[in-house]
């Protein structure tokens, strides 16, 4: 990465790593410095730190369509750079008012030959999106249309920018935290309400915001542990405070492992799968049917209607459930060839499902039911059946174990349907139900957060047994260090370009 690149950012020598280099953010300025920018050179013991404006970030500018690939009534290009304005002051022939969107007919400077009729807005830094000069273009939709207007700009000086380059500026401009760069993507790949409401969140600061009076915190315990080194004379003979600054970094890590185990729900946020299972004729396409409120499954009290499985989504509380019918169970010996090669296919489709709904006939005798391990419920059928209401007794002993795992419903008078969806999303999504907190996502994000939890956990321990405040100070800095990692106040180049290069070209 180039001196230019890392403007308004400390670069540090990673010493693990020789060839890469380890960064600081910091805070950008709010007015443009261009004829002032100077560099700073600081010598501190074997680590070497620049300082420069960050303005420089923006001499490069960068164009790209920012709309999706296709037809559409308007399309959308985007430019970011110290050039954006004039560029389009080039091609337009008219000056760019700031912040107005503006009618424009777009043209070869040299052989003047009409490109497009568009609407403009060039919006100055640093209040735009990358922090730089930002300006969009809104052309006549279509995909030649909009690589014509692309040729324009970078036939005038642009260049095409890579994939998330514009929120990677945006980032490194001090526009957004790392965090919130990488949930632009999440906002952009959402597949279901939910997973779109906690994308928006992260996109809006919720996990920096979080991990701010965590890392506040630390810093002041640490403050504290360093002045009990620097002033140990003057405090000989004060009262210990170690078991109190234990419980404090108790008291710090326990948001932290909420986050942590936060991930579990992270893979099931785009939705989850349901497998209905059970024997034959208990109702599973009955049920199925009812929770679509559509015939989708043949219904028939011939055994084996369902051969191996069908699937089919619904939406509820804004999550995706996918609904997998499975073929009904029964002895071995009662199956063809056809029917054992189908329930072999449902059963490897049963354990790849999140929730597993066990249905059960209430009209029949009365029984035990085992429960299994795993993310399962019990749901008794055909509720409206007399012989069903006769033993609803009888079953609730049977089935005490479960609990409030075990529900009733029936297809035909649609009871029990609702109430078996909501405990469907809390069992495949807790946290998520329970609203307690964020859903962390990313690797990168947990990988942090485990190894700042592990760094608190040796803390505490340090500060239990009595060690020197030294060892104590030392695992509070690693785990600083692994918070700043999430939030990108330390970072490295290569952590960007893997995070960035699963970004869409134009965002």
């Amino acid at each position: 990465m180039s001196a230019k690149a890392c403007q308004g950012h400390a670069v540090t020598r990673d010493k693990a790593s020789p060839p890469r280099f380890a960064y600081e953010r910091r805070a950008p300025s709010d007015s443009k410095t261009s004829t002032e920018q100077r560099d700073k050179l600081t010598t501190l013991g074997s680590q070497a730190t620049y300082e420069r404006s960050l303005w420089s970030l923006g001499e490069e500018t960068i164009g790209a369509i920012a709309s999706p690939a296709g037809s559409g009534a308007v399309g959308v290009l985007r430019l970011s750079g110290s050039d954006a304005a004039a560029l389009l002051e080039r091609a337009s022939g008219a000056k760019a008012t700031p912040r107005r969107m503006q009618r424009r007919v777009l043209c070869e400077p040299t052989s003047g030959q009409r490109v497009d009729e568009v609407l403009a807005c060039y919006m100055p830094g640093p209040r735009s999106y990358t922090g730089e000069d930002v300006v969009e273009v809104f052309g006549h939709g279509g995909a030649l249309n909009m690589e014509a207007l692309l040729e324009l700009f970078c036939s005038l000086g642009a260049r095409r920018a890579q994939p998330g380059e514009f929120t990677r500026r945006a980032f490194l401009n001090g526009r957004v935290d790392l965090a919130r760069a990488e949930a632009v993507a999440e906002v952009i790949d959402a597949r279901s309400r939910r997973a779109l409401e906690n994308a928006q969140s992260l996109l809006a600061g919720a996990l920096g915001r979080e991990l701010a009076p965590l890392r506040d915190g630390l810093i002041a315990l640490t403050a504290e542990l360093e002045a009990a080194i620097d002033f140990a004379d003057e405090l000989d003979g004060a009262p210990p405070l170690a078991e109190e600054q234990r419980a404090f970094l108790a008291r710090l890590r326990a948001p932290l492992e909420r986050l942590i185990d936060s991930s579990s729900a992270a893979s099931r946020l785009d939705g989850l799968t349901v497998a209905l299972s059970g024997a034959v004729n208990v109702g599973k396409s009955s049920l199925f049917n009812a929770l679509l409120a559509r015939e989708r499954a043949l219904v028939s009290a011939e055994a084996g209607t369902t051969r191996d499985y069908l699937e089919a989504d619904l939406e509820w509380r804004g999550l995706r459930l996918r609904l997998v019918d499975m073929a009904g169970e029964r002895p071995e010996g009662e199956m063809g060839a056809l029917e054992r090669q189908g329930r072999r296919l449902a059963s490897e489709r049963l354990a790849s499902c999140d929730v597993r709904l066990r249905l059960v006939d209430g009209s029949r005798e009365v029984r035990s039911v085992v429960r299994d391990e795993g993310l399962e419920l019990l749901v008794l059928t055909k509720a409206d059946r007399p012989e069903a209401q006769a033993q609803r007794g009888a079953w609730e002993v049977a089935l005490a174990p479960w609990g409030d795992a075990a529900l009733w419903t029936s297809a035909q008078e649609r009871l029990g349907l609702e109430a078996l969806l909501e405990r469907v999303v809390e069992l495949g999504l807790p946290s998520v139900a329970e609203g307690e907190t964020v859903v962390v996502t990313r690797r990168r994000q947990l990988d942090g957060l485990r190894r700042a939890s592990a760094a608190l956990g040796e803390g505490e321990a340090a500060l239990a047994a009595g060690l020197p405040p030294e060892l104590c100070v030392e695992h509070l800095e690693l785990a600083l260090e692994a918070l700043g990692e999430v939030t990108g106040e330390r970072f490295r180049e290569d952590v960007l370009d893997a995070i960035f290069a699963r970004f869409c070209i134009g965002k």
